[in-house]
């Protein structure tokens, strides 16, 4: 069942035309047609699509101008027929007039709309009669001095009490009768004064959501918007972190870091007469910015309109989100429930599009992991036990409760992690989420309670602001900053001798106890490592909670939108996302499913897109250089990287490419380690030397000394420099330079891998992860669990690399390979040579894995292989011919 099959909604037909989409080029690629169209036609069906097209394809265009046409057209679709007066009706005019306005009342959006309307106007109005009776004010005062009659209210007058440190907190279960009374008794004068003061709810359009790797990413999406005639008519939002929008000039200028900036703009808000000058107790300032962004916005729009006037673009964006036709934001900010209510992202009817989606499965597993040093809890230990010191008589007996048993798992962490950090077994140990709570004796607590009191007490703010008064004069950045090498109490050790900042040790604390309190983590991990100082060498313990299976989480997110869309010019190989994403069993809950839910979340409903590039064939030549100068197989697997001979093969073969290419070259190593170790040897044996005389050689650095844009400008210099005959860049895949970056044209004419960049298996979160994978497919067979309960222990019972384990390793070094050649050829009459310095490339597992704009249109057969004559020989013929006339 499709999301149309469920709802009243008429179907939409698929144009056909690049004009019916408002295309704004005249001559479209084929593909870019066949892509609006499949893209349309996946969010008619609220269906689930993985689209691949190639950059340099037209691809951000196709999104907008496809999933945009399809959003106008929903927007205005009928969803019944409207009932039409009959001339045989014998109805009186006001029996008429009266059924049409309960069908008016049926539609709760447009009550919404009106009640939201009314509200607004009456704010307008009331806000602008204070403001006039201000200035009536003032003219009467006319020229006589002023002076204050009574006491101001400065800054500092709400730290004279301690009042609001006090949490105040208590569950619907654990509510005394008198609690339950006062509780009932104010949800009763609440109802009753429901429209006096109480903010209605802005109704929410249907809305794409749009989420890209960067900023730069959105920012460019939005130029695009705005290039065609979506531009004029729809609205679009940017959200951002503090660090893009905050338009509080002083204090931006006093926060050195984005980590400051976020506690200083909390504590503005939770404190008592430090309100931001942003964020103006009038309703009138943020509603004329709302009536401002009513058109297309990129983030320089979004604050420039905010300064203008006077209100905050952070909270700002955040208030036009419900009305907004497009919502664009950093993948990280949707993928976790937590950061779409802080924003105000409902997906619910909604539809996402996520860009640069090749490393999504791994960013869905950053978000939901989460890292606890020694000296965090050491910290948080000292701050909550002092605090609990000084206000346990003064606390809600429930609140009592959950502190005290927040203190005591601290207590047992802390205590573990100690044990570890001296003793002499294993620097790392690996557990699953209830033996590491066995280990650490902490079983017998209740952390879904602790997850929950966290999150609904607030006692996070209750903390900052009183270890931010405990520590000196309020608002002092450096003293609050420094506060883990202040604290001198028995319970700090000194492994918290590093500089930890209280809201910092609070946010771990609450995002760790979130991921271990959260239910049916089977496939997690908790990690706990020895680490040491290196300036004392001192050693501490860590704990890491490592999630290892993301289709939870995404899971929710394909389960509250209509349709999902994952988007890129490297999506391949597709199949173990789709697998990692929505398993076909185990993992993902379905018992409470819909139908249509149930649909949702089934694989075989993924609707896979791949389209080839829209350079011709002859504008690609794409060869696997078998063996070097003296017949020296290249082949740089773990072993043979300690083989000087294979470094002077490879760099030979490197120097006498660099005579037959034109241009820029590009060379990507699997680490920085065999790069750096790859360039001294080539150095000592002159081949350093013999590139350097054709080309100028630049290689990106691991340091901080010199910036990586400052490598690509100095690499950009030297081959656009008139005369030049062009320069060669080393590289690393996944690096600062291996993404996002642009070698089109002269800048990459050719690209050559060494070697192929599989993950180090020395992580025990990675061997952790294969073995779970491998585990998946034995557990369609098995059905049934292992003796503690869960799919994770039966997983770890299994460490060898199976098939299935095998797939997702190679997977994930191939996909990172396609991310790092896509960086040429980037538009129709580009052309460049993809070279394979590795033998192991002409094998089938590893070339089907390449993306078929690669590969040719026989996707099953691996890239052709030479030896090194005939693979210079095949170059050399390649750059001769005349493209142009390609």
């Amino acid at each position: 069942m499709t999301e149309l099959d469920a709802s009243n909604e008429q179907p939409l037909p698929t144009p056909q035309a690049a004009e019916e989409f408002g295309f704004p080029i005249s001559t479209p690629y084929d593909i870019q047609i066949e892509f609006m169209q499949r893209l349309f036609e996946t969010l008619e069906k609220g269906d689930f699509g993985i689209f691949e097209s190639p950059t340099g394809t037209g691809k951000s265009l196709s999104i907008i101008c496809g999933a945009l046409t399809w959003l106008t057209r929903h927007l205005n679709r009928p969803t019944e027929a409207t009932p039409q007066k009959s001339t045989s009706d014998n109805k009186p005019d006001w029996v008429l007039s009266y059924e049409n306005k309960l069908r008016e009342n049926d539609d709760p959006t447009k009550a919404a709309a009106e009640r939201y309307k009314a509200w607004e106007l009456k704010v307008r109005r009331e806000e602008a009669a204070i403001q006039q009776e201000k200035r009536r004010a003032a003219r009467r005062v006319g020229a006589v001095s002023r002076k204050p009659t009574g006491h101001k209210r400065n800054a500092s007058d709400g730290n004279n009490s301690d009042e609001d440190l006090i949490v105040d907190y208590g569950s619907d279960n654990e509510l005394t009768d008198a609690d339950q009374a006062q509780k009932l008794l104010a949800a009763y004068n609440s109802d009753s004064d429901e429209e006096d003061g109480k903010i209605p709810e802005e109704p929410s359009i249907t809305k794409i959501i749009y989420a890209s790797r960067t900023h730069s990413q959105l920012q460019q999406f939005v130029s695009e918007i705005k290039r065609t005639r979506f531009g004029k008519t729809i609205k679009c939002v940017v959200l951002g972190s503090r660090a893009q929008l905050c338009t509080n000039t002083a204090v931006r200028k006093a926060c050195g870091s984005v980590q400051a900036l976020n506690e200083k703009c909390t504590e503005m808000q939770q404190q008592k007469g430090t309100r931001c000058p942003q964020l103006p107790v009038q309703h009138l300032p943020m509603l004329d910015f709302k009536q401002a962004m009513q058109k297309v916005a990129d983030i320089e729009d979004t604050v420039t309109e905010a300064q203008q006037r006077g209100v905050c673009a952070y909270y700002g964006a955040r208030s036009c989100v419900r009305q907004a036709h497009v919502v664009a934001l950093p993948y990280n900010m949707l993928l976790t429930q937590g950061a779409r209510d802080a924003l105000g992202v409902q997906l619910e009817g909604n539809v996402v599009i996520v860009d640069e989606a090749h490393n999504l499965v791994d960013t869905i597993l950053a978000s939901h992991s989460a890292l606890l040093s020694q000296h965090t809890v050491a910290l948080l230990l000292d701050l909550l036990q002092r605090y609990f010191k000084r206000f346990w008589q003064r606390l809600r007996g429930s609140n009592v409760v959950y502190i005290r048993q927040t203190i005591a798992l601290l207590r047992a962490l802390h205590k573990h992690l100690q044990a570890h950090a001296q003793a002499t077994t294993d620097d790392v140990l690996v557990r699953g989420v209830n033996q590491f709570l066995h280990e650490a004796r902490a079983d017998h607590i209740n952390v879904f309670k602790i997850d929950r009191y966290l999150k609904e007490s607030k006692i996070g703010r209750k903390l900052n602001m009183f270890a931010d008064r405990s520590t000196g004069t309020p608002g002092d950045d450096n003293k609050r900053t420094c506060m883990g090498s202040q604290t001198t109490h028995a319970h700090v050790d000194s492994a918290s001798s590093s500089s930890v900042a209280p809201a910092t040790a609070v946010a771990a604390l609450e995002t760790f106890i979130g991921c271990i309190g959260s239910p049916d983590r089977t496939g997690a991990r908790v990690v706990v490592r020895r680490q040491q100082n290196p300036q004392n060498g001192e050693k501490y313990a860590e704990i890491t909670y490592v999630l290892m299976d993301p289709s939870e989480a995404f899971g929710e997110l394909r389960r509250q939108a209509r349709a999902v869309v994952l988007a890129g010019g490297t999506m391949t190989p597709a199949a173990d996302i789709v697998e990692q994403l929505l398993p076909k069993f185990g993992r993902l809950s379905r018992s409470d499913c819909t139908v249509r839910e149930l649909h949702k979340l089934d694989p075989d409903n993924v609707r896979l897109f791949a389209w080839p590039h829209v350079v011709a064939p002859s504008h690609i030549c794409a060869m696997v250089v078998e063996a070097g100068p003296t017949n020296t197989p290249l082949r740089f697997t773990f072993q043979d990287q300690q083989k000087q001979t294979c470094f002077r093969e490879s760099g030979w073969a490197l120097a006498s490419l660099c005579n037959v290419v034109p241009g820029g070259v590009v060379v990507f190593f699997p680490s920085y380690s065999l790069l750096s170790r790859m360039l001294q040897e080539w150095r000592l044996c002159g081949i350093v030397e013999r590139i350097s005389k054709r080309k100028t050689l630049i290689a990106e650095s691991t340091g901080n000394d010199v910036s990586s844009q400052d490598v690509l400008a100095k690499y950009v210099e030297c081959v656009r420099k008139p005369g030049s005959l062009g320069a060669v860049l080393l590289s690393v895949v996944g690096g600062r330079l291996s993404e996002g970056i642009n070698f089109s044209d002269d800048l990459g004419r050719a690209v050559v891998m060494i070697g192929l960049p599989f993950p180090s298996l020395a992580s025990p979160e990675l061997n952790e992860r294969l073995a779970y994978y491998e585990s998946i497919g034995k557990y369609q067979e098995q059905q049934s669990k292992s003796s503690d309960g869960s799919l994770a222990a039966a997983a770890s019972k299994s460490h060898s690399m199976g098939p299935r384990a095998r797939q997702l390793y190679e997977s994930l070094c191939m996909r990172a390979v396609n991310q790092s050649i896509g960086r040429a050829i980037r538009h129709r009459g580009d052309y460049a040579a993809i070279v394979f310095f590795d033998l192991r490339y002409a094998e089938s597992r590893i070339s089907t894995k390449l993306p078929s704009w690669i590969t040719g249109s026989h996707a099953d057969q691996p890239v052709k292989r030479f030896k090194f004559g005939p693979a210079m020989a095949q170059i050399a013929s390649f750059f001769k011919q005349d493209f142009k006339a390609l």
